[in-house]
């Protein structure tokens, strides 16, 4: 599976609309099963897909800044994806306590260990399903705890027009609320977007943002934007 970058720079826009196919919007579910890593009688027990490159692109000048390689490492007793550079380089490891339930998540600023799972989409998968959770997390190579909140809402199925194809797609928002490891920092609030494919086994468009005030910054500051879209997958 590979994942290439948005070619616009404006990544607000749904998947699709650069071309001008944007996504039709419906409450209700289409026809199709979904294909978790772990399941029973999934493919190699990792959903529809073995392997995935993933081009990181950021959003504010449409520059891919990386490339990043995952792969299913281990089901129990946690889901663990192998992330690396594709010369072979290792970068921190997602962890999932059930697929789709965070317990370590590498896409952030500092890689977040949770001390309980956080839902990077709801359980239930029905649109207008919402899940809320506060818990704490560490950082690598740091023992004090830090507060996160995270509201996590399914929006509605889409068609999402992608290079290689036509999918229904579950659109999913989180909204996040953390104290940050820079103690400058007075506020942070993170938001996400993605565009979950069941019958994949996962998302195809993944997009961060967030911004945050500090100590004598009246306007504070934004965070990196960015995303990343499915191009091919195997």
């Amino acid at each position: 599976m590979r994942y290439g970058r948005f070619k616009t720079q404006n990544c607000s826009i749904p998947p699709g609309a650069a071309s001008g196919l944007w996504p039709s919007a419906s409450r209700t579910a289409p026809n199709t099963s979904h294909r978790w890593p772990g399941q029973s009688g999934s493919d190699a027990a990792t959903g529809n897909w073995a392997i995935v490159d993933v081009p990181k692109t950021q959003c504010y000048n449409g520059e891919v800044v990386a490339i990043e390689r995952e792969a299913v490492a281990s089901l129990s007793p946690r889901i663990v994806l192998e992330r690396s550079t594709p010369a072979g380089m290792p970068l921190p490891q997602e962890h999932h306590f059930q697929w789709g339930q965070l317990l370590r998540e590498p896409h952030w600023d500092m890689t977040q260990n949770y001390v309980d799972a956080v839902p990077l989409w709801p359980q239930d998968l029905r649109a207008g399903a919402s899940s809320e959770i506060r818990t704490d997390y560490r950082v690598d190579n740091f023992s004090y705890p830090f507060w996160i909140s995270v509201q996590t809402v399914v929006k509605r199925w889409e068609r999402v027009s992608l290079p290689v194809g036509n999918f229904n797609a579950l659109h999913v928002e989180r909204l996040i609320g953390l104290q940050h490891q820079d103690f400058t920092r007075l506020r942070t609030i993170r938001w996400e977007h993605l565009w979950l494919v069941p019958e994949i086994g996962r998302w195809v468009v993944r997009q961060l943002t967030g911004e945050y005030s500090t100590s004598g910054r009246r306007s504070g500051g934004r965070e990196d934007h960015f995303r990343w879209e499915l191009t091919a997958w195997s």
